[in-house]
């Protein structure tokens, strides 16, 4: 199958068995509790924790704060070059590298942009009940720059690699997430075939993630299931690939947790016939998963009413990600 991906990529996706990766801490975010979002960045690592991508968000700042996490954004994927500083997982990061090269592929999810332009939102439900295109979660992997802002991209087929689409009802009450790759890289209409589905578990996030992995499991499905949950259901999940939200193991990254939205995540790939362009697909519905289920502020407690709300965990219900809260009231 003829691919857009570049030789340097192809050669490091084929390689590849496994990926760590971290997100960065973002203080300004931190210490303003959400209030001032910022642009996520990820460290991806290999299984020799070297350090091999930069993944780095671009969004509109009113729309990253207003809509959130729920907002359109545009992920470029950059490979890390010989002149990086050596990095370790959970090392300082040094924010003065610049990746040198032009991204080798770009991840663009339309999201809710109220604060851009004079028009309608095009995903004014985004992240409740997954009925039609409205409110359903569609994000798109093109090979190279995409260039544009961020959800009103040219959305240029001809670079497409592949789709991350949930179908009707988002699995019920277990999220399913189908993953499309490119049949045919001559074709300039970019049309893509389902190959793999990850679907995660009904409870996230909350306290349940100081405790708790949270695995998303991908199997290998027949095109002819694309939007049929029933289905989907009934594939093997877990035997193709893994994605895991990891928990904290140290004081340290709990309180990371607990305070900001910078998480762990695990990436396997279990199958032998996993091709690179697959691989790529994997690592983009991996950055797809983070935004639907683990950027959301204040996800432990927060202040409401003169007392404290705690978030037990978050309850995945077709489509709608419900917080299960419980509120503690003030004695005096």
């Amino acid at each position: 199958m003829t691919t857009l991906l570049d030789a340097e990529t192809f050669e490091l996706l084929s390689n590849m068995e496994s990926f760590f990766i971290q997100q960065r801490l973002r203080m300004l975010e931190a210490v303003t509790s959400g209030c001032i979002e910022q642009p996520n960045v990820y460290d991806v690592f290999d299984k020799d924790n070297k350090r091999v991508m930069i993944i780095k968000e671009d969004s509109d700042g009113c729309s990253r704060c207003c809509c959130a996490p729920g907002h359109s954004i545009l992920v470029r994927f950059y490979l890390v070059g010989k002149d990086a500083p050596e990095l370790k997982p959970g090392q300082k990061v040094d924010w003065s590298y610049e990746p040198s090269g032009l991204p080798f592929m770009s991840f663009e999810r339309e999201g809710c942009d109220c604060c851009i332009g004079a028009g309608p939102c095009n995903k004014p439900c985004i992240g409740c009940f997954a009925c039609n295109e409205s409110c359903r979660e569609v994000g798109v992997l093109y090979s190279g720059d995409l260039q544009g802002q961020p959800g009103a991209s040219s959305k240029d087929r001809s670079k497409l690699l592949g789709e991350s689409v949930q179908p009707p009802g988002g699995g019920g009450f277990k999220p399913i997430m189908q993953i499309m790759e490119r049949v045919d890289g001559n074709d300039p209409t970019g049309k893509t075939e389902l190959f793999a589905a990850a679907r995660g578990p009904c409870f996230t996030g909350g306290c349940s993630k100081l405790c708790f992995d949270a695995l998303f499991g991908l199997a290998k499905v027949q095109p002819d299931m694309e939007n049929d949950s029933s289905k989907l259901h009934t594939a093997d999940f877990g035997q193709y690939a893994t994605i895991t939200k990891l928990r904290p193991k140290k004081m340290g990254q709990a309180v990371r947790e607990a305070f900001t939205d910078s998480d762990l995540f695990d990436v396997k790939f279990l199958s032998k016939d996993i091709t690179p362009q697959q691989k790529a697909n994997v690592l983009a519905q991996l950055i797809h998963l983070d935004y639907m289920f683990f950027e959301r502020d204040n996800d432990l407690c927060k202040p409401v009413n003169g007392g404290v709300q705690i978030t037990f965990a978050n309850c995945f219900v077709y489509g709608c990600v419900c917080p299960c809260t419980i509120t503690l009231k003030s004695s005096s």
